[in-house]
């Protein structure tokens, strides 16, 4: 798959909410000294004592250490994804990333789809079992194109829920979306589903059928709900559906939650 090129909103969104993080992290990482293998704590928040030139060094296998592990890689993690993240936009521009302004100001939402909404939902509650199911790390999908969905998204880190359960009453329908999707910086979550076989008219027909019933159960297309289209099922486009899922997120932040400060930005295109 092509790299995937980030919308500008999206990447600063991703920056900030990462730089944040990692200030209020514990920060370090291992070693070897004399030998042995150690943990080296520059940063942490309930010992300010400490700092990168008068760190907290402990071997990891102490019982004091423990705590710590877990701690260092999560920051390392989340150390690389920054690293990365802004390695990509002095690549793209010519100017310093904006800051944040956190919480993100959101539209009117009549599902309340946050993080808390995301993280209350359970996966792989279809009903309906393929003769010929796809199994990946992802659990059983029904189809391939699922598959190489899950992929992107996986490639993207974007957290994702295969086949959550959903009742319209406005519709009476219960709908199982393909993904449920985490866009758990900006504090929001959406449901995705992949449209394609649009040449057959039974499977055409049922998609429209189930468009209607997100519309009347107020799931605006690119808000709630956000479709892919595949208008060849046989020739999944990883970066067609990628530009279509970033094309909703960055909708979803105003430009007015980012923060230029006082200097003027030249943007080039």
């Amino acid at each position: 798959m092509e790299q995937i090129i980030l919308p500008m909103k999206v990447h600063a969104v991703k920056l900030e909410y990462r730089r944040r993080r990692l200030a209020k992290m514990v920060s370090g990482y291992f070693a070897v000294r004399q030998g042995r293998d150690v943990i080296v704590i520059t940063s942490d928040p309930k010992m300010p004592q400490y700092n990168s030139r008068i760190p907290r060094i402990l071997r990891t296998s102490s019982a004091k250490a423990k705590p710590y592990v877990n701690a260092v890689n999560a920051y390392l993690q989340m150390k690389s994804e920054y690293d990365t993240l802004l390695t990509a936009w002095n690549a793209t521009y010519r100017f310093a990333p904006p800051r944040v302004r956190f919480p993100i100001q959101q539209y009117y939402d009549p599902h309340h789809m946050d993080n808390d909404y995301f993280n209350n939902q359970a996966g792989n509650l279809g009903k309906y079992k393929s003769d010929t199911p796809t199994h990946s790390d992802h659990g059983e999908l029904k189809s391939k194109n699922e598959l190489l969905g899950s992929e992107v998204l996986k490639q993207m880190r974007i957290p994702f829920k295969y086949e959550t359960q959903l009742y319209i009453p406005e519709a009476e329908e219960t709908l199982n979306p393909d993904y449920l999707a985490s866009f758990y910086e900006i504090d929001r979550c959406s449901y995705i589903e992949l449209c394609g076989m649009n040449d057959k008219e039974t499977y055409s027909g049922k998609t429209a059928t189930k468009i209607n019933s997100y519309a009347k159960g107020r799931y605006r297309q690119g808000r709630e709900i956000i479709y892919v289209h595949l208008y060849d099922k046989r020739n999944f486009d990883s970066m067609v559906f990628s530009e279509q899922v970033l094309s909703a997120y960055d909708c979803m932040i105003p430009f007015s939650a980012l923060d230029w400060g006082n200097e003027p930005v030249v943007f080039e295109y």
